[in-house]
């Protein structure tokens, strides 16, 4: 599923809209058992910053949502690369799963993310949804800091998406 994101970085100090847009696939069961366990897997296209406008990113960042009728019980990721030796992390930050990573990449060098795999327990009833995380530029759903490939300035690369047209990837009927 491709998500489209309101985006931004800085230039010479100035805010900048980017069109910007990622490729995720999320697999969860259609149905589930009230009080079941199940699993939901998140996986993201490969990064690749374009080196025209990125020498060096750090402090890469994918927000996901699990919500609804669910706890989430724990989660771990799987596969992807590990760029100069250092592994991915995933936490929890509020409502969101955020997978990261705080080493140094180059501008132009693809990276797999891993995937995020989560294991949930159903509530009694409803449903359980997965979407991006994040909410606004202050916790974007997406994003990294980058060193500018021309001008050398250290800025952040912010990616949400909209209020007004809500992304959901997958939904699990309780029942």
């Amino acid at each position: 599923m491709s998500v489209a994101y309101l985006a931004r970085t800085r230039i010479e100090g100035e805010w900048t809209p980017i069109e910007y847009s990622r490729e995720f696939t999320v697999t969860a069961p259609e149905r589930a058992a009230p009080g079941e366990e199940f699993t939901i897997v998140f996986a993201s296209a490969p990064i690749l910053a374009l080196p025209a406008f990125n020498r060096t990113l750090t402090d890469l960042r994918i927000a996901y949502r699990v919500s609804g009728e669910a706890s989430v019980l724990e989660w771990d990721l799987r596969g992807g690369d590990t760029p100069g030796g250092r592994e991915f992390l995933a936490e929890r930050q509020g409502e969101d799963l955020v997978v990261r990573f705080e080493g140094t990449i180059a501008g132009g060098v693809e990276v797999a993310v891993p995937e995020l795999v989560v294991t949930v327990h159903a509530g009694e009833s409803g449903a359980v949804t997965t979407s991006p995380g994040g909410s606004g530029f202050d916790r974007p759903a997406f994003g990294w800091t980058r060193e500018h490939a021309v001008n050398g300035q250290w800025d952040p690369f912010q990616c949400y998406v909209p209020v007004d047209a809500p992304v959901v990837f997958t939904t699990t009927l309780i029942g």
